[in-house]
């Protein structure tokens, strides 16, 4: 059996699923979203998801909640409310990723970028300049664009874009980066049925 190609799995929630609270945040965050897809609640979080070699259903999630501090730790995502991409990526491009979210591991929350558009892009500026010997404040969205960023995923231009908003990390990431749609679950040993 060949042996699988690497990944890093993006993870977004949805404004209406059940994990969220009833917040005024994410109600906020849904209302300045952009246009999700037709159907289709705004994408208000998302997360970094590295599987284990071994399976696809274990392995360190890389994050960060409104007041909390960037996190990588085990996770599973067994949840029916997660939303997944995959992009598939060199072991390479991994292990940047991997060590960028390491270096930022205990970073706090960005209020200000949160509350405040990106003036004059100096955020954005700022980020690509220092971003490989510093720890800086992030939201989820800005924490998962850089990273791609620093992996050589994203452009600097696309990563601008992604880091914004939850569901323009959602737009930008399905249409530039070599991604597929997934399920975050193995199938390994079970039979499809069409």
């Amino acid at each position: 059996m060949p042996k699988a190609q690497p990944k890093i799995i993006i993870c977004y929630l949805r404004s209406g699923s059940d994990v969220l609270d009833d917040h005024i945040l994410n109600r906020m965050a849904a209302w300045m979203a952009p246009a999700p897809e037709a159907g289709c609640d705004p994408v208000v979080h998302v997360e970094l998801f590295f599987p284990d070699t071994n399976s696809e259903l274990t392995g360190l999630s890389a994050g960060i909640h409104y007041g909390g501090q960037m996190f990588m730790h085990p996770k599973t995502f067994s949840r029916k409310d997660w939303v997944f991409h995959s992009i598939t990526a060199t072991p390479r491009q991994v292990q940047l990723a991997k060590a960028f979210c390491e270096r930022q591991r205990g970073a706090n929350f960005n209020y200000l970028g949160f509350y405040t558009p990106q003036a004059c892009n100096i955020g954005h500026r700022y980020r690509t300049r220092n971003m490989d010997t510093q720890r800086m404040p992030w939201f989820c969205s800005e924490l998962v664009a850089y990273t791609l960023l620093h992996a050589g995923l994203l452009d600097e231009c696309d990563a601008k874009a992604a880091s914004r908003h939850p569901q323009m990390s959602y737009n930008v990431i399905q249409n530039t980066c070599n991604t597929y749609m997934d399920s975050a679950r193995s199938l390994k040993g079970r039979t499809l049925s069409l």
